[in-house]
Parts: C-alpha cells; sequence; structure tokens
C-alpha cells in the first residue's frame, strides 16, 4: 500500500458514517489468501443493521488501485459474486477513474458496493445472479475445456459433432452443431489438425426458462444424481421427449467410454450460460439371433446409470458467430445480408475487412486489378499477398483472391466470392435484385460510377448503393447513398455545372476542378494519386458505418457524407479548394441531401423529359 496504514484510518475518522465501524490491521497473514495485496486488515461492518465482520485486502498500488474484500471465515454463507475462496466482487474497475487524493473515500465507497451485494444476497434478492455467474462458478483451473460453437437461440435439445485429441501436454475437445462447420473451419482457427481425433456423442441441454440453479463449489461438487436431477427436472416436456427419442436411436460413428454433455441457462438478458461435464459411458454388446453379427447399444448415462458415475466438469469456450458477435459489438441481424463490393483497392479493402469484422454473412468482391508490391502501404493486403506461383511462373495475385485469403484466414463464418472481372459484367450474371442487399463502388473512376449508376437506376428494384471515393494529398474523402428507399438524389446529380455553358463539375469535391494531383516516382508506370492509409481507413469507416445503419434502417434518404481532412499539404502543393472544404461539420450535415438535381436525366422524376442543366440546385449546394 503506497500510503501509511495510520494515515488512511485518520482520513476515514474525518468522514462522516454509519457503516464502517472499525479497522484494524492484521498481521502473519497467508498471502496467498490475498492474492496481489500487501495489507490486510478486519473490518467490523454494520449488515443488515448488525455488526459483521470480514477483511480487505489492499493492493501494493492502492489508492490507484481498488481494495479486494473477503468473507474468508464463510460468516454471509453462499450468496451470489462471492467465489469459493471468500472473494466478494463488486465492481470492475478497467474504466474507472480513481481519485487517489482521498484514500478513505475510496474504502468506504467500495465498502457501500460489497455491504449492498452482501444484504441483496442474504435477503435473496439477487439470487439469479447465480445464473449470470454460473460460468465463473463452474471454472476450474484444471478441468478441460470445451471449445464449443453452439447456436444458443435454438431451444431444441440435439446432438453435437464432438472429438478429442491428445496434444501431449493438454486434451483438445472441440464441438459444433452437425452439418455447420468443417475440419477446416476448426483447423483454420485452433490450428489443431483433427486427423486421428477421436468422435464421441455430445448432447445438447438448452434448460427452460426461469431455471435457477445453484452451483457447486470446490468442497460441494455436484455427484451424478445431482446433476442429472438438475437438468432433467428443467427441460421442457417437448424437450424431455425429444432426448427420450433421440437415445432411443442406434448410436452413429462414436467411441464408447465417455459421454459428453452441455447444458445452458437462460438468462433474463436474452443470453445463455454454458456448462459442460464428461461421464464415464455405458457400452453393451448385443447378438441378433438372425444375422448373428454383434451390435453395440450406447445407454446415455441419463437413462442408465453407469458403473463409475462421477462427473468431471469442464468450462466452455464459446466459438459460435453469434456470440463472437455479440461479444464484441458486432450485430447478429447481419449473418443473413449479402454485400458486393466493387473495388477491393485501398479504400474497398479496408470496406471490405471491417464488413466482415462486422458479422456480415457473405461478401461477394469484384476487381479486374492484380495486387503490386508498391500497393501494400495503403492497402489492407501485405507483401504476403502480392505474388503467387503458377504452373512454373511467378505471378501477381488478382487482388481478389488476395482478399478471400486474407478474410477467410481472419474472419471463416462470412463467405467470400470472388469476381476477377469488370462489374458491367458481373451485374449482368447476377440477378442482384433478389441477391444483394447493399452494393459498395469504392473503383474511384467517376466515368465509370456514372455508368454504373445509369444501369442499377434503369432496373426496377436496385439494391441500395453507396459511392465512396478520397480526394488527394488528405483533404478529404466522401461516401455517396443511393437507391435507399427511393430515387432521389444519385451519383449522377453530384456532376453539374458551375455555371450554364461550363464543364460539368463534382459539385460534392473538396479540391477545385481542373488541377493535376497524379505523381510519378519513374515514369508513365508509376502514377498514382497521392493520398495515404489513414485516408483510405476514414473514407472506409465512413462508407462501413453508413452501411451498416442502411441494413438496420437507421438511415433514411440518400445523402452524401463527407470527411474533412488537413489541408497542409494540399496548400503546399499549390492546390486550390472549392468554397464546400470551408464549410464546417455541421455545415457539412446540414447540407447532405441538397446535391439533389431536379433535372437529374437519372434519377429526376421527369428525366424523360428535361435536360440536365440543374444550374439552380447546383449554386445552392456549394454556397450555403
Amino acid at each position: 500500500m503506497l500510503i501509511p496504514f495510520e494515515s488512511l484510518q485518520a482520513d476515514i475518522q474525518e468522514i462522516e458514517q454509519q457503516v464502517l465501524l472499525s479497522l484494524t490491521p492484521l498481521d502473519n497473514v497467508d498471502p496467498e489468501g490475498y492474492p496481489g495485496c500487501d495489507t490486510v486488515a478486519e473490518l467490523n461492518v454494520i449488515v443488515c443493521g448488525k455488526p459483521a465482520v470480514f477483511t480487505v485486502g489492499f493492493p501494493e498500488q492502492f489508492p490507484y488501485e481498488l481494495p479486494r474484500f473477503y468473507d474468508k471465515k464463510n460468516v454471509f454463507g453462499r450468496i451470489p459474486h462471492k467465489t469459493d475462496d471468500g472473494f466478494l466482487c463488486f465492481t470492475r474497475n478497467e474504466s474507472l477513474i480513481i481519485d487517489h487524493r482521498f484514500p478513505g473515500s475510496i474504502l468506504l465507497n467500495c465498502l457501500d458496493k460489497v455491504v449492498e451485494i452482501i444484504e441483496a444476497g442474504l435477503k435473496k434478492e439477487n439470487e439469479s445472479d447465480f445464473s449470470k455467474e454460473f460460468e465463473v462458478y463452474w471454472f476450474n483451473k484444471k478441468s478441460t475445456r470445451f471449445y464449443a460453437s453452439i447456436d444458443t437461440h435454438n431451444k431444441n435439445v440435439r446432438e453435437l459433432d464432438l472429438w478429442v485429441k491428445d496434444l501431449g501436454k493438454q486434451v483438445f475437445v472441440v464441438c459444433h452443431e452437425k452439418g455447420t462447420h468443417s475440419e477446416k473451419t476448426i483447423e483454420q482457427i485452433f490450428h489443431i489438425d483433427l486427423n486421428g481425433a477421436l468422435k464421441y456423442r455430445c448432447v445438447y441441454f438448452p434448460l427452460q426458462e426461469g431455471t435457477l440453479l445453484i452451483p457447486p463449489t470446490e468442497s460441494k461438487q455436484w455427484d451424478y444424481s445431482t446433476f442429472k436431477k438438475n437438468t432433467l427436472e428443467n427441460l421442457t416436456n417437448e424437450n424431455r421427449k425429444i432426448f427420450t427419442k433421440l437415445i432411443s436411436k442406434p448410436v452413429g460413428n462414436v467411441k464408447p467410454g465417455l459421454e459428453f454433455i452441455i447444458s445452458g441457462i437462460p438468462l433474463d438478458n436474452g443470453h445463455t450460460a454454458l456448462f459442460g461435464a464428461y461421464i464415464v459411458g455405458n457400452s453393451i454388446q448385443t447378438k441378433y439371433s438372425k444375422t448373428h453379427k454383434n451390435k453395440r447399444i450406447q445407454p446415455h448415462p441419463f437413462s442408465m446409470k453407469p458403473k463409475k458415475d462421477g462427473i468431471e466438469k469442464a468450462p466452455i469456450e464459446r466459438w459460435h458467430p453469434n456470440h463472437l458477435l455479440n461479444r464484441t459489438g458486432g450485430n447478429t441481424e447481419l449473418t443473413d445480408k449479402h454485400i458486393l463490393i466493387a473495388g477491393v483497392g485501398s479504400v474497398g479493402s479496408e470496406v471490405a475487412n471491417r464488413l466482415a469484422k462486422a458479422g456480415i454473412g457473405k461478401l461477394s468482391l469484384v476487381d479486374r486489378d492484380l495486387m503490386k508490391l508498391d500497393n501494400v502501404h495503403r492497402h489492407s493486403l501485405g507483401v504476403d499477398q502480392v505474388y503467387t506461383t503458377e504452373d512454373g511462373f511467378l505471378l501477381n495475385k488478382p487482388k481478389v483472391l488476395g482478399m478471400k485469403e486474407e478474410l477467410n484466414r481472419k474472419f471463416p463464418f462470412t463467405e467470400i466470392k470472388t469476381y476477377f472481372s469488370s462489374i458491367f459484367t458481373v451485374l449482368e450474371e447476377l440477378d442482384i435484385r433478389d441477391t444483394i442487399d447493399l452494393l459498395i463502388v469504392a473503383i474511384g473512376s467517376p466515368s465509370t460510377e456514372i455508368l454504373i449508376n445509369q444501369t442499377l437506376h434503369y432496373l426496377e428494384n436496385p439494391p441500395p448503393t453507396l459511392y465512396t471515393w478520397v480526394e488527394p494529398l488528405g483533404i478529404g474523402g466522401h461516401t455517396l447513398v443511393t437507391l435507399n428507399q427511393n430515387r432521389e438524389g444519385c451519383y449522377q446529380c453530384l456532376f453539374q455545372p458551375d455555371a450554364e455553358g461550363q464543364p460539368i463539375k463534382n459539385q460534392s469535391a473538396f479540391a477545385e476542378a481542373g488541377q493535376e494531383f497524379a505523381k510519378s516516382i519513374t515514369g508513365c508506370g508509376s502514377v498514382f494519386t497521392p493520398y495515404n492509409f489513414l485516408d483510405s481507413e476514414r473514407s472506409a469507416m465512413l462508407t462501413v458505418e453508413a452501411a451498416l445503419k442502411i441494413l438496420t434502417g437507421e438511415l433514411s434518404g440518400n445523402p452524401i457524407l463527407s470527411w474533412k481532412g488537413d489541408d497542409r499539404l494540399f496548400n503546399e502543393g499549390g492546390f486550390i479548394t472549392r468554397k464546400r472544404y470551408s464549410f464546417s461539420s455541421e455545415k457539412l450535415d446540414e447540407t447532405k441531401y441538397l446535391y439533389k438535381d431536379d433535372r437529374c436525366p437519372v434519377c429526376s422524376e421527369g428525366r424523360d423529359l428535361h435536360p440536365n442543366s440543374g444550374k439552380e440546385r447546383s449554386l445552392s449546394f456549394t454556397s450555403q
């Protein structure tokens, strides 16, 4: 503890409070009982109106770390949020800002929370927390861990595919829903080849709503009878019938000797607590009189008590995609969505990577460009995806194939389809009206994108479409939303003259038209537009955010979305910005729908009757 204990006591005495009666330091304390603490004290505290004694441990960095409270003498019995060693869990402090100037207040504030938890436990007001914390209680460092991919939304009793492989120093147990993942996926995630692994029977028991199980303790573990009773008595009538029918069927190609069980407790927050166990199984050899062939029967241990009826509990390490998304802020509503990305260069590759991370179920990637070494510092792919060998030749790898390999490696639950061809060819081949939920165009070629825009608007029911691009030298980037709920506002609308008789310009641009930004290092073969990976990533983030809002119904209409960057390099190069660059972020947001051209030949109601002048709308959009 960084402060003297006497100073802490003096600080507490100056605070008016009615909870802590006394604080007494303890000598000769076993440090293993208070891990991470260098000072331990006994607390005399008012709990439920009566004095009670428990202990507090002060970490070495207190008051920069919170104190830790223990009921070592089991004064309060079995209550939620108390572990087997008496530790009382009362808060998570990863994001907590601790005012270290007032150590006495820190102790008392923490003590108030601990007393609230103890009193709620004694009054049985928080018994449901046993279920929420069940996985923590079930955990044991020495237990064999099950790596399980289980769809907890499926409330039926069922068999899972399960393999066991001895790695030498560890036994690897992995299971998943039947028919949902290949051995290749398991090898990809865990880097373990299942060749030679043994397959056993595993049954998943989803317990019914309202189930309350008090978890076992180290000193009082569940025996076979308790485990069976807690499982079967908490099944719905329908699941009892399913289980009876399930175990009456002949056993498939699984090994005898062990039976694996995983149970799920539904929580009031919509999630499910999982815990597993394995039991020595039953195996009976029978003989058919007609065929004289031996047949093995495996009665489930819940239907026939095995000779060795001890259970070995096992914590569950989950790898189902829905759980991973929930755990990390993804959206399970996106797992059935299909997005087509045209162009997987610097911006498009970052868009694809982020959409896979968000949990999109299927991505189709379209690009006929090859990956090159000079791409890697602003592309999501690295040098390992530049080359491939084929028929004895060293070749540059198509970007779509490199992206597929990279995304499959990192996000195996997203299906990746690739098209090493023109977007127009793909649009002709695919019935995108029925198969695509969203189209993202990241080609960066206005002429091509104008034609894509026209092609899509001529379709009867096109998907929502986003166009995204980056401006040079870090001054900004844009994402245009089109065909989102209505057709008003499209890519063509952006290209209007500043005045009648002048050439058309992209009215959303920050850079004045007609300037030459392309650079060359070694001649015409090395021409490129100067912007860096940060610009690509900012545009990708803007695009992905818009895409996810469209898919979840949170974004309406067809706005032009823009981000502004620093113009230092732009000015140093002697370049000129347009008036729109001077807009504040608030003004960019306020004017995001004003680009629409009422006389647009593509998206306006009178597109077959009126020429594309757009003069008034152009001026109003850039001079608000």
